[in-house]
């Protein structure tokens, strides 16, 4: 299994042959929106704050299928969505935003069911997630994702989620090898953070002992809190810089198979 940083939320996994491409985001530095954040002075900031490790070109090479967690600006939006190649098998978190796909003119878009749906030898099972602190305050529907294949490790993708008990349901259950984080502790004027930041990465370290995990969606977004160095000086002081891996953007990750 190979899991690569591309940008944001935006990662690649192959798995059992197959590549998937998460959330894709693909606007310019700085021409995306400002997210209204807290803090004034990053509120003026427009997203995303980096450019992309690569042409789309190539983060789109040999890709088999996407998983779109939610549409946000962040995530899937409509320039990146009209950018792509509208055949591309999609897999979406529900019926609705599946409807939204489908009107950006994509032509084999799937819903994510909570039993599992055979890619090729690829099990793709949804996950809960809460985006925000709250039920009340989540900030729209959104899900994880579990992908399991023969001889792969169980890799886990939490999705835009704080940590709470769908969480620790998902890594009880499914026990797996890899987990990824969205954990830079964004946060939105009214709203209040709505994914994982320093604290959250830590309780899963915590829940998770035996698991390797990872930190994207780091460093690309104005209502960010938390930094990679941030992440990294918080996990050292707890003794748990060797448990966590925080790619930057473009590197590639690779894992045995189990």
């Amino acid at each position: 299994m190979k899991i690569q940083q591309i940008r944001n939320a935006t990662i690649r996994i192959e798995c059992a042959g197959k590549h998937f491409l998460i959330d894709p985001w693909f606007q310019k530095k700085g021409t995306g929106m400002s997210a209204p954040s807290p803090d004034p002075e990053k509120a003026k900031i427009p997203s995303p704050t980096t450019e992309l490790p690569f042409s789309v070109e190539q983060i789109m090479a040999g890709i088999d299928a996407m998983i779109v967690t939610h549409i946000h600006p962040d995530h899937f939006d409509p320039e990146t969505a009209a950018m792509l190649d509208k055949s591309i098998p999609v897999f979406a978190v529900n019926e609705e935003t599946k409807s939204q796909i489908e009107g950006f003119g994509y032509t084999s878009v799937m819903v994510l069911k909570d039993e599992g749906t055979d890619f090729d030898g690829v099990v793709l099972i949804r996950t809960e997630a809460m985006h925000g602190e709250s039920p009340d305050q989540a900030a729209g529907p959104v899900c994880g994702i579990i992908l399991q294949a023969a001889e792969e490790p169980v890799l886990y993708v939490a999705g835009d989620t704080v940590y709470y008990k769908g969480v620790e349901r998902a890594l009880e259950q499914y026990r797996p090898d890899v987990v990824v984080l969205n954990a830079c502790g964004a946060e939105l004027m009214g709203l209040g953070r709505l994914i994982m930041g320093a604290e959250d990465v830590l309780n899963v370290c915590e829940a998770a002992p035996n698991a390797t995990i990872i930190a994207s969606h780091m460093d690309a977004v104005n209502h960010a809190t938390v930094t990679r160095a941030e992440l990294r000086d918080f996990l050292r002081k707890h003794g748990k810089d060797g448990h966590v891996l925080i790619p930057e953007d473009g590197e590639c990750l690779e894992f045995s198979g189990m």
